[in-house]
């Protein structure tokens, strides 16, 4: 037991469980040769990944379509404008923030990123970032080589892969959020906005000023940072890649069954489906509300309405007129009902902390009044 305490030390951060329990983070001892090596796997892994990819499927920014055979031969309703593709500089760009939390000593002990479990357990037990990171990057690969080869079936396999991985990751890190106990729960984290809000006077008792300022300054960088690090990376791809496990499906389907009117409602079918996964998953209070998810899906959509726009050739000679603004206009409504419920969410959010800092304030005066009618009393009684 001696041993275990002195190479799982406990850096003082608390991870808030979705069944209520909270514990101490453990430190991260990168000497671990497991640790070690994982992190050497995860930082080679994505720069296989973003080298492969960039230089040799997405070839040139200035090319509009990376192989223009593959792309007017897997024509449906749902393609989307070939430069939709430009949001994987995006994701790579937020991977390699994830990939340097590794190498940050404000985030390497971070539950969210998952050495510090591997730190106080032997093996790989948990479905861990750290973990299925690699498996990720290999699953994309398989997608991206495989459409390029015209191999859709092979590139909806790997995009169902890459789907499960994501997927886990993002569960795993809405059940172990970071944050103190006190606030593992949407009104607490409404009370901390709230002293974030009060004025400093408030804060102040026998001219001294509460700790919480600093404390909440701190608390507030930390969850930022830990954000657009730790948790934006997958929300956002697993919203764009929801949306190619679609349009691969609707591909493959429209190859088997050659009938417009089918394909027309499958393909608006599947506009309903991500509409509906947005909207809950951007929605639905959880520990982290996964607001990049929904934005990954309104990429797309919005892809799919400039691309029929100016539909191709195979879409003008296989589907009517009306068939084509109902497709192209959906995916434009869908796309920003999508970005106005992350908008709403988000006002809604503001709206709770004002209200629960409204009331605290009256609660304080209340308290303040009580204080000065028990302090007159007992002069009086003196």
């Amino acid at each position: 037991m001696e041993m275990e305490s002195k190479s799982t030390p406990v850096t003082g951060d608390y991870i808030a469980h979705t069944d209520g329990s909270a514990t101490e983070q453990t430190a991260v001892n990168f000497e671990d040769p497991r640790i070690k090596s994982l992190r050497l796997i995860n930082a080679l892994s994505y720069a296989l990944t973003v080298m492969v990819s960039l230089g040799s499927i997405h070839t040139s920014v200035n090319d509009e379509y990376d192989d223009y055979e593959v792309w007017i031969t897997n024509q449906t309703l749902l393609s989307v404008a070939p430069y939709t593709q430009y949001i994987w500089y995006i994701l790579f760009l937020l991977q390699g923030l994830f990939i340097a939390a590794s190498f940050l000593p404000s985030l390497w002990s971070s539950e969210l990123l998952g050495y510090n479990v591997l730190a106080a357990q032997t093996g790989y037990k948990h479905s861990l970032p750290v973990v299925h990171y690699p498996a990720l990057c290999a699953s994309t690969l398989m997608m991206m080589y495989s459409a390029k080869l015209n191999l859709m079936s092979m590139a909806f396999l790997g995009s169902c892969a890459s789907t499960y991985f994501l997927v886990s990751i993002i569960k795993y890190q809405l059940d172990n959020d970071t944050s103190p106990p006190e606030e593992e729960t949407f009104g607490g984290i409404t009370k901390w906005f709230q002293r974030r809000l009060t004025p400093a006077s408030t804060l102040q008792l026998d001219d001294v000023t509460s700790p919480d300022a600093t404390t909440d300054e701190k608390t507030l960088k930390d969850r930022i940072q830990q954000y657009f690090f730790l948790k934006l990376p997958f929300e956002l791809y697993a919203g764009f890649n929801l949306a190619l496990n679609v349009s691969f499906l609707n591909i493959i389907i429209h190859k088997l069954i050659a009938s417009a009117v089918f394909n027309l409602v499958l393909a608006s079918a599947s506009l309903l489906f991500l509409l509906g996964v947005g909207c809950y998953v951007s929605w639905t209070e959880k520990n982290g509300l996964s607001y990049g998810i929904g934005g990954g899906l309104a990429w797309y959509m919005f892809g799919v309405f400039f691309q029929l726009i100016n539909p191709s050739a195979p879409i003008m000679m296989t589907y009517s007129e009306e068939a084509i603004d109902a497709a192209k206009y959906m995916s434009a409504i869908f796309a920003n009902v999508l970005l106005s419920t992350v908008a709403i969410r988000a006002v809604k959010n503001i709206i709770n902390v004002n209200v629960v800092r409204g009331e605290e304030m009256e609660d304080g005066l209340e308290d303040e009044e009580e204080e000065e009618d028990d302090v007159g009393a007992e002069y009086t009684q003196v």
